[in-house]
């Protein structure tokens, strides 16, 4: 088994209930004296129902998904993690990395829109979850939206309680 993931890999990863996502690995640097090894890894747009095998995804549509940064920017949804594989992501195939991302990756801490992205630190199995929520705005909305208020209502009762701790 591969102990850490490499440029152009195809992950799978299962971040919320029923869901599954594919992202790609787009750069790999492996470790070197204090740095762990890293990779950016980019979210796609490719989101099942089930656990899927890489005779699934479309390749041809396979795009990176953009959402908004903490400034409201549309960025490409890229990440810096650790490259360190993790028994909860598997990878699934291999791809040319430039054909889906051809501009330059330095693994500068920032937003997406500074020249550098955000530092998300080891892969876990929430990898993808903004795909799921841009899938389910889309094709699952009824639900979403409610999913969205029961969890905006319990942030509420939270912050409530914490005010009388």
């Amino acid at each position: 088994m591969k102990k850490n993931v490499e440029k152009g890999d195809l992950l799978k990863s299962n971040p919320l209930g029923e869901f599954w996502v594919c992202s790609i690995v787009l750069s790999f640097r492996p470790k070197s004296g204090d740095s762990l090894a890293m990779a950016h890894v980019a979210v796609t747009n490719a989101v099942f129902d089930h656990d899927f095998d890489s005779s699934e995804i479309d390749l041809e549509n396979l795009k990176i998904i953009y959402s908004k940064n903490h400034e409201g920017i549309l960025v490409p949804c890229i990440e810096i993690h650790s490259a360190n594989l993790v028994d909860d992501i598997k990878v699934v195939g291999q791809v040319s990395a430039e054909s889906y991302y051809s501009f330059p990756l330095d693994f500068e801490i920032g937003n997406g829109s500074d020249g550098g992205w955000p530092q998300c630190g080891p892969l876990k199995k929430s990898l993808g979850f903004q795909s799921v929520h841009q899938w389910r705005e889309v094709n699952d909305r009824v639900a979403w939206l409610r999913d969205i208020a029961e969890a905006e209502k319990s942030h509420a009762e939270m912050v409530e309680r914490l005010k009388y701790a």
